[in-house]
């Protein structure tokens, strides 16, 4: 398992950079006496195995820690963006359960008012100097806690996160991921990498997501190589840090590939190094790519997945011997299929649904098994998505899941956002759709009608969204429509509307 690794990492090699942060470097030894005394903690408040403990930092070394003590007492990550209003967050508290928190002190407004969701909360913790009357200083609890070693009663087949996803309903769905899945999917994605312990990553992408969480965190950890964390993404930054570090290793989403390819003077930038620059989270458009090799001087590798498969399930590590836009073949271990709508294989070329299985394929949806049924027939996770597969079993994917825009890499559930605008009462229909974006991949519109007689500007629409979703979930262009396309069944045709280009 993860910790395992990081135990051995401690023990053979305690010195060894395992995190820097702000020009300073944390070793294995020291990321795991603070996990240690962290867990120490959290136990002493009566956080235990198979509680909730959610997580709400920026990228930052405690964020890791915190999951690392988490994960050690048999207890279950929630990892929840930390741009979330209460709305969102309470959300989440309420259908896991919630036991205890960790929180960024810049956020305490959203997420003290979120608490009022979380009957069962034991704790409150935050990082920063100023926290709110009643709750706990994580760095108190770090500095002072009494060491406490992982349990040794967790075994792989218990559960070590959950990751929400909102879906096509707009209500929160936690993907139950064990400690399994991590490990298998760190193992075999770092075998196929040869990753080793001298690596350096730099991950762009946010913690609370499924590729920052398993890419960025889980697999450099593993493998005991070192990680620069950001705390958020700026290209100028990223290239600098890419250059001083000398990281073997980047992850990022393609607006990230985007932004950097465009910075001005890259040819200041020493990138030799990297072995990979691994793109995910959304599709990498063909002109990004070639402006990162033309610019920077460095080949992107496509990945494709989802929160249900651990983030990455295929890399497309052989560019030259697939088409530009394959997202490649399945990780070590792992099978894709593309099925027609009865559930047979589809021949080479023939599009349909992609589906997935392997080790790192979800145990289901928390206290939700009729969508669990839905998604998972005979042992395949059946995805949003359609593609095909070439002749060689490269993978394309043609359409990704309607029901989701992805915005900069993040993804964002159209009925999320529907289910928002509505609520104002001078709506009386609404859908939301992806537009493109040239750097951003996807851009959010939100298409409305209104009732008779009402009166509202876009402006105001725009600022009620801000109030309740986190920023990038917020629509950028609203435009009133006199009615939205809709069959029989009563479903909008999203295609339809993504045709107006107005």
């Amino acid at each position: 398992m993860l910790l395992k690794q990081v135990e051995q990492a401690a023990a053979e090699r305690p010195e060894s950079v395992a995190l820097t942060f702000s020009g300073q470097s944390h070793s294995y030894a020291a990321v795991k006496e603070a996990a240690d005394k962290l867990r120490g903690s959290l136990a002493a408040l009566g956080i235990g195995k198979g509680d909730c403990v959610a997580i709400l930092l920026p990228n930052c070394p405690h964020f890791i820690i915190a999951h690392l003590a988490v994960l050690g007492l048999g207890a279950i990550s929630v990892p929840v963006h930390v741009q979330q209003k209460a709305r969102e967050i309470g959300a989440q508290f309420e259908d896991c359960e919630l036991r205890a928190f960790i929180a960024w002190g810049n956020r305490t407004n959203e997420t003290e008012k979120a608490v009022q969701c979380a009957e069962s909360l034991r704790a409150r913790i935050y990082l920063g100097d100023a926290i709110p009357a009643g709750s706990e200083s994580l760095l108190d609890l770090i500095a002072h806690g009494e060491s406490l070693s992982p349990d040794e009663s967790v075994t792989e087949s218990d559960l070590a996160a959950l990751v929400y996803t909102s879906g096509t309903s707009g209500h929160p769905r936690g993907v139950e991921l064990t400690h399994a899945n991590f490990a298998a999917h760190a193992s075999l994605v770092g075998h196929q990498l040869r990753i080793r312990p001298s690596d350096s990553f730099a991950c762009t992408l946010p913690f609370s997501g499924i590729c920052g969480l398993t890419m960025g965190v889980h697999l450099p950890l593993y493998f005991g190589a070192a990680t620069t964390v950001h705390s958020r993404f700026h290209p100028g930054d990223t290239l600098s840090g890419l250059h001083e570090s000398k990281s073997t290793v980047l992850v990022a989403n393609p607006a990230a590939y985007a932004l950097m390819a465009g910075f001005p003077s890259p040819e200041k930038y020493d990138l030799g190094q990297l072995r990979y620059a691994i793109s995910c989270e959304s599709s990498l458009p063909d002109q990004v790519a070639r402006d990162v090799e033309d610019n920077l001087k460095f080949r992107v590798f496509e990945a494709y997945g989802n929160t249900e498969s651990c983030g990455v399930v295929t890399l497309n590590l052989f560019p030259p011997l697939a088409e530009r836009g394959s997202v490649g073949q399945p990780i070590e271990g792992h099978e894709i299929a593309v099925l027609d709508p009865q559930g047979s294989p589809l021949a080479a070329g023939k599009c349909g649904r992609i589906a997935v299985r392997g080790p790192a394929v979800m145990r289901g949806y928390r206290s939700r098994p009729d969508k669990t049924r839905q998604v998972i027939q005979d042992g395949w996770l059946i995805t949003g998505d359609e593609g095909y597969l070439d002749e060689q079993s490269n993978l394309f994917v043609t359409v990704q899941d309607a029901e989701v825009i992805r915005k900069g890499g993040f993804p964002v559930y159209c009925r999320e956002v529907e289910e928002v605008v509505e609520g104002l009462p001078h709506v009386q229909d609404v859908a939301v759709i992806g537009i493109s974006d040239p750097v951003l991949g996807e851009e959010i519109k939100a298409c409305v009608v209104l009732k008779e007689g009402a009166v509202i500007g876009p402006g105001e629409i725009v600022q009620y969204a801000k109030e309740r979703l986190a920023p990038y979930k917020c629509p950028k262009i609203v435009k009133f429509y006199k009615e939205l396309p809709r069959p029989p069944t009563g479903k909008i045709i999203r295609s339809v509307l993504k045709e107006d280009r107005a």
